[in-house]
């Protein structure tokens, strides 16, 4: 356009090229700030239960690794004279994906359990033996 000498071709080639370069500019600074917050946004939306990796993690903060049951030794904890309260605490997406249960566990949800552990109907808590599944 410009080379073929049309009215006003420079001033728009110079128009569409800050609008250019203005939006490279724009876009390039504003790509970090912008996926930062819709990361904390999102952080916000997702369940407590959704975020935490551990079953320890639920209950209280730590420094080490989540000890783990062999099925074989649950079992013979379970036959025993004073079997553990089996506490579910799978997330609410991994229940749902196959709603398998070990007998007699009972069912709370993650974000749920410190209610659970202080609710007055189950007095004998405090001395209780607590085994969590969550896989």
């Amino acid at each position: 356009m410009v080379q073929a000498a049309i009215p006003g071709a420079e001033l728009l080639l110079a128009t569409v090229g800050i609008v250019a370069i203005a939006s490279v500019i724009i876009h390039g600074a504003s790509a970090s700030p912008i996926s930062a917050w819709y990361g904390r946004k999102a952080a916000e939306e997702t369940l407590i239960e959704e975020r935490e990796s551990t079953a320890l993690g639920l209950f209280r903060p730590h420094d080490g690794q989540v000890s783990r049951l062999a099925p074989e030794d649950l079992q013979q904890m379970l036959e025993s004279e004073a079997p553990p309260i089996i506490l579910d605490v799978r997330s609410r997406s991994t229940y749902d994906h196959d709603r398998a249960e070990i007998p007699g566990s009972v069912r709370v949800l993650p974000d749920e359990v410190v209610d659970w552990a202080n609710d007055e109907s189950f007095p004998d808590l405090k001395n209780a033996l607590i085994e969590a599944y969550c896989t």
